[in-house]
């Protein structure tokens, strides 16, 4: 029988359910996970399951939420510091952005393989926590830039960037050959000669 982790003291259960539920969908599938699974792998019982989560997408979406709020946080104050130089505060960005994409890689491919499972308010939500974040990401492209820059130029440079930064977590291997702070110096390079070099 399940140990109910609610009755412990210092335990988020809900913490605890997105972790479990984040790993077996990256690693099983989100259609074939069962809520039963989720709530086994948690520790709980299924009656404390359906007390936090009323169903497996109510688990995908506060799984994705939650992520995009941490990344927000993380990632706007840094983008946002108008005291410092745009570049350096990109370089910044692109730093955290893949040591967080690699830290929670488990989160991040599980909520991006199962972005249909989501209702339409869900993907709304979602999709409005990304597109701040690519806001202020195309506001520093555009001050790197200058005034001589159109905004369609800033909108393709900025969707340009973040295929190439959002793709990291396809490949990245903790094991492999070079590390995450490694690869993100590379890629400080790559975003500079795209950002520049896309400059008018």
């Amino acid at each position: 029988m399940a140990r109910n982790l609610g009755l412990e003291v210092g335990v988020d259960v809900a913490e605890q359910i997105r972790v479990e539920a984040a790993r077996l969908f990256h690693q099983r599938g989100y259609g074939m996970t069962a809520i039963r699974e989720i709530a086994e792998a948690a520790g709980i019982s299924s009656s404390t399951m359906y007390h936090h989560y009323r169903n497996k997408q109510d688990v995908l979406f506060a799984i994705s939420r939650q992520f995009m709020i941490d990344f927000n946080d993380a990632l706007l104050p840094v983008l946002n510091d108008s005291t410092r130089p745009p570049r350096d505060r990109l370089d910044d960005a692109i730093g955290l952005h893949l040591k967080i994409s690699s830290e929670r890689h488990t989160e991040l491919l599980s909520i991006r393989g199962n972005r249909g499972a989501l209702s339409p308010v869900q993907l709304d939500t979602i999709v409005g926590l990304q597109a701040t974040y690519q806001r202020a990401i195309r506001d520093v492209v555009a001050a790197i830039q200058g005034p001589k820059a159109t905004r369609g130029d800033v909108a393709i440079t900025t969707l340009a960037l973040m295929d190439l930064i959002n793709g990291v977590c396809q490949w990245f291997e903790p094991s492999g050959r070079l590390s995450i702070d490694e690869i993100a110096d590379h890629y400080r390079h790559l975003a500079r000669s795209l950002v520049i070099g896309a400059a008018p």
